[in-house]
């Protein structure tokens, strides 16, 4: 190929690039503040612990666990982390979309403990009633922290859940 044809090619591309699409992806960020965010379907078996052969209650050690029943473990979880300590008398509210076409089930949970930093962390499950099936995850989903005022200081939502100007 010849140096201009390079040159060409490479302008090309460069043209496409920056100018092939007329709207950047979303990257499901609403609000940074959100610095660690997974999810995973916890067995009956994956939440068992030492503790309860010995009749102990129950304790996260570093971590803090939130679920829509505190009767049950297993279920669905998200697992999250924050750059900042959420101010006193914030909430975590987490909307899943169980089916398509289907209004967003709304969970809310209180923070009254933090994790322990640098390694601690929220693990938020729907369990019980909400966990759903064995296997089941949301078609789609939001997290947001919101303060007492009901201010929302951090969110980050799942590809499906929907463009920028939905979450508005």
């Amino acid at each position: 190929m010849s140096r201009l044809g390079g040159r060409l090619l490479a302008a090309a591309l460069l043209a496409t690039l920056l100018g092939g699409c007329d709207r950047q992806p979303a990257s499901g960020i609403e609000q940074p503040g959100i610095i660690l965010l997974a999810e995973k379907r916890r067995s009956s078996s994956d939440t068992v612990r030492i503790d309860d052969t010995f009749g102990r209650p129950e304790d996260d050690g570093v971590h803090v666990s939130l679920r829509s029943d505190p009767k049950f473990r297993p279920g669905h979880y998200f697992f999250l982390q924050f750059d900042f300590a959420p101010p006193e008398g914030s909430t975590l509210v987490v909307q899943v979309v169980r089916r398509d076409g289907v209004v967003p089930e709304r969970h809310v949970f209180p923070l009254v403990r933090r994790p322990v930093p640098p390694l601690g962390e929220y693990a938020v499950g729907l369990t019980g009633a909400h966990a759903g099936p064995d296997g089941w995850r949301p078609v789609a989903w939001r997290l947001s922290l919101v303060d007492a005022s009901g201010r929302t200081l951090a969110a980050r939502h799942s590809f499906l859940w929907g463009t920028p100007d939905d979450v508005r």
